[in-house]
């Protein structure tokens, strides 16, 4: 297996920051484009469908998550059977989950259809059948990440942008509508787990305790759940409460609000197994999470200034005229989306020491942000303001939460 210096990891690393910058950017262009030929109402349909992943996605990312730690872990300390054997049955057990939200997805159909007053099931049917390779590969992802191959795993995601891209824009062209983006999500996945097969030296089977490995996976698994919830509740709650079109415009405005989340996301995938391995080495890695802090606030500043500065000139140029109503809410998204993007970079770095207060925290304002849009949804204005004040809240907390574990490591030091 390859052996990775913090050079090449640096290297590779910005390779990773800019494909999933272009990554993102093909995937809002999917999204834009799909907004502009179907209209606010059919676009409705869509962004429900990419929220429906989105949503499932908690269960993807515990799963990369606990590959990344335990890979990372593996390598580290030399434990080349363990780290096989690990990688081997978390693939198996990926596999019977993904086949069990499969079900879940595809027995539920017609009960979605009618929830989210959408005009057919088959989409549901066609998007559930991609699960158990969506959560296979998450695992290959993980173990890249853990190996700090973020080249290859690049390429995993370029692959699935590529793919989606293609056959939902070709399958829309050729008159299959929204069924036609359920097809070219469920192909892009497979197409990525073809290429994310990641080099893993093979060893005999034996035994391994896995119970360590069950714990922190579960813990992530709450979590991931109420990070997703954060992120994407209030696109579900709207679709409920508000009418398709409605609905469609404020998807319009999640996705471009969302411009932030993704756009930072990379340094949170880079800074978890960094640390984790700084850790196991007993180097110091505060300048790392303080590194990556600031890289995820002046990149989510910088995008939510844009949205403050040209609302009509972004709606106008990303969707059309149709949605200009939306433009004097953007930047209040962006900013919402920002700060839990600050967020998100003070609980995996203390989850990456297991440190998990920071975890249990946002997973109680997630329930609150929930129970507090769902009772509280007049205007859209009043979603993202909900939002706004729990996230400045939960920021608080987490600042005065790290400096009180400085302080702490300082005077026991």
């Amino acid at each position: 297996m390859a052996k990775f210096t913090y050079t090449q990891v640096k290297r590779d690393g910005t390779i990773l920051f800019i494909s999933n910058l272009l990554v993102n950017a093909g995937n809002y262009g999917i999204n834009l484009l799909l907004g502009r030929w179907l209209g606010p109402t059919e676009f409705s349909e869509v962004s429900l469908l990419v929220t429906f992943l989105l949503m499932l996605s908690f269960w993807a990312l515990a799963f990369q998550l606990t590959s990344a730690k335990y890979i990372a872990e593996y390598l580290v300390e030399n434990r080349q059977d363990e780290l096989y054997n690990f990688s081997k049955w978390f693939k198996k057990l990926s596999v019977l989950v993904g086949i069990g939200l499969a079900t879940f997805l595809i027995s539920l159909a017609i009960f979605w259809k009618d929830f989210f007053q959408i005009r057919s099931s088959s989409l549901f049917i066609i998007f559930g059948l991609g699960m158990p390779l969506y959560l296979w590969t998450s695992v290959n992802r993980g173990i890249l990440q853990g190996q700090n191959n973020y080249r290859k795993l690049a390429i995993t995601y370029q692959v699935e942008m590529w793919t989606r891209l293609l056959l939902s824009i070709g399958l829309v062209k050729m008159g299959y509508g929204v069924n036609g983006v359920a097809w070219g999500l469920t192909l892009s996945i497979f197409a990525s787990w073809i290429v994310s097969n990641p080099s893993i030296e093979k060893f005999s089977s034996i035994p391994f305790s896995n119970q360590k490995i069950i714990r922190f996976f579960f813990i992530v698994l709450v979590y991931e759940c109420s990070q997703i919830l954060i992120n994407n509740c209030d696109a579900i709650l709207v679709k409920h409460f508000f009418s398709p079109t409605e609905a469609g415009l404020y998807a319009a405005l999640a996705l471009i609000g969302r411009i932030v989340y993704f756009g930072t996301w990379t340094v949170v995938t880079m800074l978890f197994p960094l640390v984790i391995k700084l850790e196991k080495e007993g180097k110091d890695h505060t300048k790392y999470f303080l590194g990556g802090l600031c890289v995820v606030g002046g990149i989510a500043g910088g995008i939510t200034i844009a949205c403050y500065v040209m609302p009509e000139i972004m709606v106008n140029i990303l969707f059309g005229e149709k949605y200009i109503s939306i433009a004097p809410l953007l930047w209040l998204y962006a900013l919402a989306t920002a700060l839990f993007a600050l967020v998100n970079v003070f609980v995996y770095y203390n989850m990456s020491l297991d440190k998990r207060l920071p975890l249990w925290l946002t997973m109680i304002v997630g329930v609150l942000q929930i129970l507090l849009i769902y009772t509280f949804h007049h205007t859209f204005e009043q979603v993202i303001k909900i939002q706004i004040y729990l996230m400045s809240g939960l920021l608080v907390i987490m600042i005065f939460y790290q400096f009180f574990v400085k302080r702490k490591q300082f005077v026991v030091s």
